[in-house]
C-alpha cells in the first residue's frame, strides 16, 4: 500500500500539525507566522513556540505508545484522504521534488516560478486533502483521542505547559489585534 512511501516527517508534522491545530491548541501555529516582526512579541512567541516544541517531543519521545498512536491517527488521516480521492502520496512527492529542485541556481526565474506554482497546487490540494479527513467522524474521536493523551504526557513533562499555551494564545491574539488594522479598538476581547 502506498501508506508507508509517503514523505517521513513531512506529512507526519503536517498530520500532527492538523490535529493539534484542529483541537484549537497554539502549538503547531507559529510555523505560518511572518518571521521579525515587533520583535518582544515576536520573540517571545518563538521562544514560547520553542519551549512547547521541545517539551512536545519530550512527551513523544517518553511515551511509546503516543508515538504509536500518532502514527496510527497519521495512517487513519491517510486512509481517509485516499478514500476521499486525493492522492496524498503524490502531494508529497510534488513538494520533496520542487523543494529540491529549487536549489538549483541555475533555474531561470520562469522555471522557478513554474515550480512554486506547482508547489502552491500541490500543498492546496494537501489542505483540501486534510480539511475532508479531518471532518470525518473516526477521525475527530481519534484526533481528540491523541490531542488528550498529548497534552497529558506533555503537562507531566512540563507542568507550565497550559499556561504557556495561554500566553501564547494572548500574544498572538495581541499581535493579530493589532496588525489586522484598528477593528474598533485597541484591547482584544477575552
Amino acid at each position: 500500500m502506498q501508506m508507508q512511501m509517503i514523505g517521513t516527517g513531512a506529512l507526519r508534522a503536517l498530520v500532527v500539525a492538523a490535529a493539534m491545530i484542529f483541537a484549537g491548541s497554539a502549538v503547531a501555529q507559529m510555523e505560518q507566522q511572518p518571521q521579525g516582526q515587533e520583535g518582544g512579541p515576536q520573540m517571545e512567541l518563538q521562544q514560547i513556540q520553542q519551549r512547547l516544541a521541545e517539551v512536545q517531543e519530550a512527551a513523544l519521545e517518553n511515551n511509546p505508545g503516543l508515538e504509536q498512536q500518532r502514527d496510527e491517527l497519521e495512517e487513519l488521516v491517510i486512509r481517509k484522504m485516499e478514500e476521499a480521492g486525493y492522492d496524498p502520496d503524490a502531494s508529497m512527492q510534488t513538494l520533496e521534488s520542487v523543494q529540491a529542485d529549487m536549489q538549483d541556481e541555475s533555474l531561470s526565474d520562469e522555471e522557478r516560478q513554474q515550480m512554486l506554482q506547482e508547489a502552491q497546487e500541490a500543498q492546496q490540494d494537501l489542505q483540501e486533502a486534510q480539511q475532508v479527513a479531518m471532518q470525518d467522524d473516526e477521525v475527530v474521536e481519534a484526533q481528540q483521542a491523541f490531542q488528550d493523551d498529548l497534552m497529558e504526557a506533555m503537562r507531566e513533562e512540563d507542568p507550565e505547559t497550559d499556561e504557556l499555551i495561554e500566553e501564547f494564545q494572548q500574544i498572538q491574539q495581541d499581535m493579530q489585534g493589532g496588525m489586522g488594522g484598528q477593528q474598533g479598538g485597541e484591547m482584544a476581547p477575552q
